[in-house]
């Protein structure tokens, strides 16, 4: 049965014998992380921290030393993104709402380094201290909190960490509390924005904690399993005790003292029984009840069970999400046709399974993988024996489907054609994937911009790029499961328009290279061009430069052809180009002379004068008369480019005849003659 309420447990435990929480020293540690962007009540939770942060630090004595230190918040992906920002002072709640106020919001989530780090900068005094951490996320950089939160406790140091989990769910809260349970601190969950408040005004200004506070009695609580279960094999809890929100029944080795790191455990949420599993090898164990108390999670109960071996077993997670490949480890004689399969809870066929692998007698260590189906409820996974005569199931026990949960955080607004961070949570089943397409867009394909959340580098972001058009659009996380794809999770996004500005030569002439400078987005495959007036193609272009990496400034050349043209900023976006921005230019007539000997020797040098645009590549040639076309020269010489005049040396072939000299002019879109005269080889 249930005791008294955990509401009247929780206000107990703040009355009379909460942890004190005032401190001499104080540093916050804010998530920094790109999941931050996601959203509660339509509001990203980033805006709702630094807004609640700012307030409650204008409560705080001005006598109070405050610091301020953050991860995640200069660069993606980088496990050492961690900045003490604001060392801890008196009179710097100002300033840390301020800081707050302008953070970047980008990377990984690395909690358990960071309060190390700000344990670190606490220890140059003897004072005590805390380290507060608001954090919407798990560890996600191969760290393990609990045993950060141990190792801080056995440090020698007057110090606590309290961790707020903003947004938290109640699993991914029980793998940070600890941090804060072995060091004396609390774990508090703030699910909006009032009990973020409620959160931060409880470890950052609490108020003066009574002289003497009165220990805490601790409800009682049973547990009743049975006495021995088969190896991997379900069985019934019996219990009672106060049944609060986030208590829960759990199944560890004998011993055990941490309250983290179990077998399996279920949360208590009705009457009745709980039912746990056994783990795959044979040994004694304990069931326990564990509280979450006002402070931390305290066992209130133990009970004993014997794990024994088992003929045939399977040894199975209690539940799996949607779509989720899992493994099965199992035992048998392995005869050839065996095979382990899933089916829904109640089915008695061994045909249409839903999911199956054959085991193998050479196989026994390799476990069976499945796949759950894409509609959550009660299934089986059962061991089939193919027997001479039919198939007999010999083994099986639960799976629950659970719907699959996810998350994808991004800002809400950003440029068309911009490349953006989107950070995600989800199942990961191969070939999940996160788009972006038009708002109200049902289907499961024709997204404008994805990535396949397994090719993420590290683990936990993603880039997509925003169409060219403005307007509003969604990004989600779409599940790939055996019998098709679905929608997880969404949020909006307002794409909205970018501006690009262009300066240039209001004329140059044909086959001129001339400066742009330009101002713009500079996104990837960004690129200013010439192009005929009237011409609206995003293609073909006479002459271009890329934007990145030229820093607001490039080259364009001109074509051969007098006439109008434009000048264009061009934005690359997820489904097409873009003009931004766009201004004329007139192109002229080049114009050139040659001054040369009428005649001259076979095999010998003479001299061209010239006068000319010398542009970069025209040249001087001598060809066969009648020869049209440009290369095949006799002989050449390249014109310093932008002279405009001068002398070229020429070499006279070894047969005589009547040969051409030619000015060339090199253009964007090929080379023409601008002027030639004839000569006689004798």
């Amino acid at each position: 049965m249930r005791g008294f309420s955990t509401a009247a447990l929780l206000a107990f435990g703040v009355a009379c014998c909460a942890p004190a929480f005032a401190a001499d020293r104080t540093i916050i540690v804010l998530d920094g992380s790109g999941s931050m962007w996601g959203q509660i009540d339509g509001k990203p939770k980033l805006e709702i921290a630094r807004e609640t942060l700012a307030s409650v630090l204008a409560t705080v004595p001005p006598e109070l030393e405050l610091g301020l230190m953050a991860y995640g918040h200069r660069q993606k992906g980088a496990c050492e993104d961690i900045e003490l920002i604001v060392p801890p002072a008196p009179g710097t709640a100002a300033r840390i709402g301020e800081t707050a106020a302008a953070m970047r919001f980008l990377g990984k989530t690395p909690l358990s380094a960071a309060v190390e780090q700000a344990a670190d900068a606490l220890r140059e005094t003897e004072d005590r201290a805390t380290v507060i951490l608001i954090t919407d996320g798990i560890e996600t950089c191969d760290a393990d909190p609990c045993a950060v939160g141990a190792a801080l406790a056995q440090a020698g140091i007057d110090l606590t960490v309290h961790v707020v989990g903003f947004g938290l769910s109640r699993d991914e809260g029980r793998q940070v509390a600890c941090l804060a349970e072995n060091t004396g601190g609390r774990y508090i969950p703030a699910a909006d924005a009032g009990e973020l408040d409620l959160a931060l005004n409880r470890t950052i200004a609490p108020p003066a904690p009574s002289a003497e506070p009165e220990k805490m009695a601790l409800p009682d609580a049973a547990v009743t399993p049975e006495t021995e279960v088969g190896i991997g094999a379900d069985f019934a809890v019996e219990w009672s005790g106060p049944g609060g929100d986030g208590d829960y029944v759990d199944l560890v080795p004998v011993g055990h003292a941490e309250t983290r790191g179990e077998i399996d455990y279920r949360y208590i949420e009705e009457d009745g029984p709980l039912r746990l599993r056994a783990p795959g090898r044979v040994g004694s164990y304990e069931v326990r009840y564990v509280w979450r108390g006002p402070d931390r999670h305290h066992v209130l109960a133990r009970s004993a069970v014997e794990v024994v071996d088992s003929e045939f077993a399977l040894i199975a997670p209690p539940s799996v999400a949607v779509g989720q490949q899992f493994d099965v480890a199992w035992k048998g004689p392995a005869n050839r046709g065996d095979y382990v399969d899933l089916v829904p809870d109640g089915y008695a066929g061994t045909s249409g399974e839903l999911s199956y692998s054959y085991v193998e007698q050479d196989r026994k260590s390799e476990p069976a993988t499945l796949r759950a189906p894409a509609e959550p409820g009660a299934y089986r996974i059962r061991y089939v024996l193919q027997a001479p005569d039919a198939r007999r199931v010999t083994a099986s026990v639960p799976l629950g489907v659970t719907p699959a949960t996810a998350m994808v955080a991004l800002p809400p607004k950003v440029g068309t054609g911009a490349e953006v961070s989107v950070a995600w949570a989800g199942p990961a089943n191969r070939g999940d994937y996160v788009d972006l397409v038009p708002a109200g867009f049902g289907e499961t394909s024709g997204e404008l911009s994805y990535f396949y959340v397994d090719s993420s580098p590290d683990g936990e972001t993603g880039m997509l790029r925003a169409p060219a058009a403005p307007g509003a659009y969604t990004v989600r996380y779409v599940m790939q499961a055996a019998d098709g794809r679905r929608v997880l999770a969404r949020q909006a996004v307002e794409v909205t328009a970018v501006d690009a500005t262009l300066a240039g030569p209001r004329s140059v002439t044909a086959g001129a290279r001339f400066a742009v400078e330009w101002s713009g987005p500079a996104g990837r495959g960004d690129y200013v061009d010439l192009v005929p007036a009237g011409f609206e193609e995003t293609g073909g272009e006479l002459s271009y430069f890329y934007t990145d990496g030229d820093g607001g400034r490039g080259t364009l050349q001109a074509p051969r052809a007098a006439g109008d043209y434009r000048i264009r900023y061009v934005q690359q976006a997820a489904d097409a180009r873009a003009v931004l921005a766009a201004r004329p230019v007139a192109v002229l007539a080049a114009a050139a002379s040659l001054s040369a000997p009428e005649a001259t020797e076979a095999q010998t040098e003479f001299a061209v004068a010239w006068t000319g645009p010398a542009n970069d590549g025209d040249y001087v040639d001598l060809v066969p008369a009648g020869h049209d076309e440009i290369g095949g020269e006799l002989s050449y010489a390249y014109l310093p480019a932008g002279s405009g005049e001068g002398r070229a040396t020429l070499k006279a072939p070894d047969e005589a005849g009547e040969y051409v000299i030619r000015y060339i002019l090199s253009a964007s879109d090929g080379h023409m003659v601008l002027e030639s005269r004839p000569i006689a080889v004798q």
